[in-house]
């Protein structure tokens, strides 16, 4: 039985957040990094590892033999939390995919996402998609935290359903509340990302007004794609925001946090999933 397992910077920070719980449910769980961390670590009495292929889920069932954790781990084969009871819904991870898809399985199941203790969801692309539908649903965002792996950013939202449903504006959706107005170290890396994407968004749909380009189109569209809101707005709100994190970043006179040593992978390379 092998006893230690060493997680990259993503899915630690996810395991850090994982409060003590009756049942943790990871969501696409890929190697079963999760909720092998979270048995093994004490922060729950039972686990399920769901996913819906059945290699990453045979890949998954076989790790939990290898640490012994067969008693604690059940694997479910399905979509999203079709798999999994309303009672089961304690602490619910759902990470490795873009916003929109997580979007979707919580709409499509939103009965036993309301039922969850705490959503903790971490999107690849599109979270102000997942942002707008959260706070459009009745769904707080408690806390939102960066963490970078890999070199790439990564957003982990902490979410539960109170029944509130809260109206934002695109701002707030495309840059999150908690992030602009916390003191995250990577805050300015953040911004600075984000007003690149911004500043692709505006150059193409210029372009595109004047010389009517279908690549400038295309250029455009490859970032808006992503990131719905932007697709949603025209270029003048997307210049609105630009100069509001601009002036963030002008007003920010500390120095730029240095980008961390990327971390040694899980002893497997941990198989990424985009949407």
């Amino acid at each position: 039985m092998q006893k230690n397992l060493k997680l990259n910077a993503r899915l630690e920070m996810i395991a850090e957040r994982i409060p003590h719980c009756r049942i943790l449910t990871d969501v696409g769980t890929d190697h079963a990094y999760i909720p092998i961390y979270a048995v093994k670590n004490g922060y729950c009495a039972k686990s399920l590892a769901v996913d819906l292929r059945e290699g990453p889920l045979g890949m998954a069932s076989a790790n939990i033999k290898r640490y012994g954790l067969g008693k604690f781990i059940e694997t479910r084969l399905g979509d999203g939390l079709e798999p999994i009871t309303s009672d089961e819904c304690d602490v619910v991870v759902i990470a490795g995919m873009g916003g929109s898809l997580i979007r979707d399985i919580l709409s499509s199941s939103i009965s036993k996402a309301q039922n969850a203790r705490l959503l903790l969801l971490q999107p690849n692309n599109a979270a102000d998609v997942l942002r707008k539908w959260l706070c459009e649903n009745g769904f707080d965002i408690g806390d939102e935290t960066l963490v970078i792996d890999a070199g790439k950013l990564y957003s982990l939202i902490s979410a539960k359903w109170t029944g509130a449903a809260v109206a934002g504006d695109e701002f707030d959706y495309y840059i999150g509340n908690h992030l602009f107005a916390g003191d995250d170290p990577l805050l300015q890396i953040y911004v600075e990302k984000k007003v690149k994407e911004l500043e692709v968004v505006i150059s193409g749909r210029t372009r595109a007004r004047k010389e009517k380009s279908r690549s400038a189109v295309e250029g455009e569209n490859e970032i808006a794609g992503r990131l719905s809101i932007l697709a949603g707005m025209n270029a003048e709100w997307c210049i609105d925001i630009r100069n509001r994190l601009k002036i963030f970043l002008e007003m920010t006179q500390g120095q730029k946090p240095e980008k961390p040593e990327e971390t040694e992978e899980t002893e497997e390379h941990e198989k990424r999933r985009s949407e």
